[in-house]
């Protein structure tokens, strides 16, 4: 049985290497590990299962009759939630005169329904997930990207002609959840983690998903995606969790990986980076793809990185 179970593990470490290997040269057809790391990952008892509240919220969401009662009485279930989305619209980004207290009132006053339900369902599904607080994909720091990317995003969708444009609510829910196969990692496997930690840090002019693959035989946009199979998340989600280090993704969503892979992209010279700097020729395809120049494009940037008060 031993001899058995090496010469097994033997055939594991071989097949993850070739991968590797093809993937690297570009030679592979298919560019997903080996199904055993899909499996340990799928199989695992430690996966979360999306929260209760997550479920209801997403229900919610394809209810068209559902206003704004309904969501903050899903809201006020959660404590924690609560006081994110009142954070939220009290921000000096909003700049009330006088504070909002009650969930509702943050709804109706401030965010409006379509955002504050994809923040609240951002929040939620981020939140049984335990990964390590420390390093360039810390806990807090994909969190501070994500929100800051999501409002650049929606900075950069409103120079967009309006049938380009997805519902503020979404383009904020995908910008904040986009890298959320690192905190499944984390989660997973905080040795890994740290891993891949150190070896960002040490190569800060590669792309991330090539350190991923380097570190692990698989990157975390497929770690998020397969998180949100599992957990039966919208279309437009999985296509940006999956594609947002693709500027040459072709699809039904595409215009929203366009929009993701661009404020990345933007970020990477301000304090919420996350992953080295894209090429000029990335940018400059993803500016003609979505339409938008490079003055609109900084004023997009300057409207964001300016205002130092917005919750990030």
């Amino acid at each position: 049985m031993a001899v058995t179970t090496d010469l097994a593990t033997l055939d594991v470490k071989v097949g993850l290497m070739r991968w590797n290997l093809e993937t690297a040269s570009g030679l592979a057809a298919d560019q997903r590990p080996p199904g055993d790391i899909r499996n340990l990952i799928r199989s695992s008892d430690d996966l979360p299962p999306l929260p209760e509240i997550s479920r209801r919220l997403l229900r919610l969401r394809n209810d068209p009759n559902a206003g704004a009662p309904m969501l903050a009485e899903i809201v006020e279930l959660d404590p924690l939630l609560t006081t994110q989305i009142l954070r939220w619209a009290n921000s000096a980004y909003y700049g009330l005169r006088e504070p909002v207290s009650s969930v509702r009132d943050a709804i109706v006053r401030t965010l409006g329904y379509d955002l504050a339900l994809n923040l609240a369902l951002a929040l939620a599904a981020l939140s049984p997930l335990q990964t390590p607080n420390e390093g360039p994909i810390a806990r807090d720091a994909v969190w501070r990207h994500g929100v800051k990317c999501g409002e650049l995003m929606q900075a950069l969708a409103k120079k967009l002609p309006a049938e380009m444009r997805s519902p503020p609510g979404l383009i904020h829910l995908v910008g904040i959840t986009q890298n959320i196969g690192y905190l499944l990692l984390g989660h997973l496997l905080p040795e890994q983690f740290r891993f891949v930690s150190r070896l960002i840090r040490a190569n800060p002019t590669l792309a991330l998903p090539e350190i991923d693959r380097l570190a692990l035989g698989v990157d975390h946009t497929q770690l998020g995606l397969w998180l949100f199979e599992a957990w039966e998340m919208p279309p437009a989600l999985r296509a940006v969790v999956r594609q947002h280090h693709n500027p040459s993704y072709r699809g039904e969503h595409e215009n929203l990986v366009c929009l993701t892979c661009l404020a990345d992209s933007l970020l990477a010279d301000s304090p919420w980076r996350l992953g080295a700097k894209p090429s000029a020729m990335d940018n400059q395809w993803l500016l003609d793809r979505l339409g938008i120049g490079p003055d609109a494009c900084g004023e997009a940037l300057g409207s964001v990185l300016t205002d130092k008060d917005a919750v990030v």
